[in-house]
């Protein structure tokens, strides 16, 4: 089940089959943003306009209405947006702003955008706001929650929870049963084994093989992965 859209989105073996979508106003200027806007296209959706804090370099066919923390510029405009229609999609890495967006504009007027080459089990779960990307598999009876990433390539195998605002960065995996804590992230090329927990803001270093559970606030690198000294 995906929710976070509101025009047809069915999840399915073979990846994932849009209607016609609508419109999509995407919160962020950068890379992130330049590759949402692509599955977006891909998917259905209609990008109507991009909202940053410097011009956007996603595109240059479509508006920019500037910073989504202005109170006197790109905020009223999302919202007149918002009033017209449109969807939004937050597309920055970092989940604390993700966060503060769906709490400034409102979890219901955010739409998930999910690339059509990813495969989504029917059994699982898509929440609010999410972004799965280009080859990503969410298997059966996993649960992304809102404003998650999974980005290109990434595995979250059978029974696992993606907690809201983390991110399951490029060619991670998840193995069965794995639990993602909220506004945590498990970075590119990085296994969690089967049945662990990262816990919430915690960080997995690049390549890194979690074979222990993963505190709060952690950050662990390696394999298998230790923790880091903290940063003075």
């Amino acid at each position: 089940m995906i929710q976070g859209d509101s025009m047809g989105i069915q999840a399915g073996s073979t990846g994932i089959q849009a209607a016609s979508m609508g419109d999509l106003v995407i919160l962020g200027g950068g890379g992130q943003a330049a590759v949402v806007a692509e599955s977006a296209a891909r998917a259905g959706w209609r990008v109507v306009g991009f909202a940053a804090a410097v011009a956007a370099a996603a595109a240059t066919d479509v508006a920019t209405l500037g910073d989504p923390d202005c109170a006197i510029t790109g905020g009223p405009r999302i919202e007149a947006m918002i009033a017209q229609g449109a969807r939004l999609h937050a597309a920055v890495g970092a989940a604390e702003v993700r966060e503060r967006w769906f709490s400034r504009f409102g979890a219901a007027n955010f739409a998930s955008v999910v690339d059509p080459s990813a495969v989504i089990s029917p059994s699982a779960h898509v929440g609010a706001g999410v972004y799965i990307g280009v080859g990503a598999v969410v298997n059966a009876r996993a649960a992304i929650e809102a404003g998650a990433i999974v980005n290109t390539r990434a595995i979250v195998e059978h029974d696992c929870t993606v907690g809201a605002f983390s991110h399951i960065a490029p060619a991670a995996v998840l193995c069965g049963s794995v639990r993602v804590g909220r506004c945590a992230q498990v970075s590119a090329g990085a296994v969690v084994i089967p049945v662990r927990r990262i816990g919430d803001g915690a960080m997995v270093g690049a390549g890194a093989v979690v074979v222990r559970d993963v505190p709060a606030g952690m950050t662990v690198a390696g394999v298998p992965a230790m923790p880091l000294p903290p940063k003075r």
